[in-house]
């Protein structure tokens, strides 16, 4: 049960976080808008990875599982990426997607280190995801992005 609580904070927080959230749009959204886009995003893509179920081992991130998760990011990273939010919160929504990109990047090094069948390497990354994760929490709060951090 930790094993999984750990790796659903390591991916969740920035994440964790897609699908179905709106359409893209080129235009500069509200702070209402944007909150409510970012926050379905964060709250849908920790619901799919929660659904995988995975663990802190090497043959889960090893096997599909740890792709998935990486799918499931860079299905977020993409999403968040085509939103413009309002001027009044750009420099937070952009420490923001910088954070996530870390832990996207502590993702990818996490099936990394399990393909290579090390698990210290592995545990390592998970660790480093886990920190990464819960720093995105001071520019979620600015956004007000209230699904993508754990109060």
């Amino acid at each position: 049960m930790a094993a999984r609580r750990f790796v659903v904070l390591a991916v969740c927080a920035p994440v964790l976080v897609l699908a179905a959230c709106g359409s893209s749009s080129a235009a500069t959204l509200t702070k209402a808008q944007y909150d409510s886009r970012v926050n379905r995003l964060c709250l849908v893509s920790a619901d799919q990875i929660r659904e995988l179920h995975i663990d802190n081992t090497v043959a889960d991130w090893r096997s599909r599982l740890g792709a998935s998760v990486v799918k499931i990011d860079k299905r977020f990273t993409s999403k968040l990426a085509g939103w413009s939010p309002p001027a009044s919160i750009a420099s937070p929504a952009a420490a923001y997607a910088k954070a996530n990109a870390k832990v996207t990047q502590d993702d990818r090094n996490s099936v990394a280190a399990a393909k290579a069948n090390d698990g210290a390497r592995l545990r390592a990354a998970l660790n480093q995801a886990n920190k990464d994760a819960l720093a995105t929490s001071l520019s979620a709060k600015a956004i007000g992005a209230t699904g993508c951090y754990i109060p």
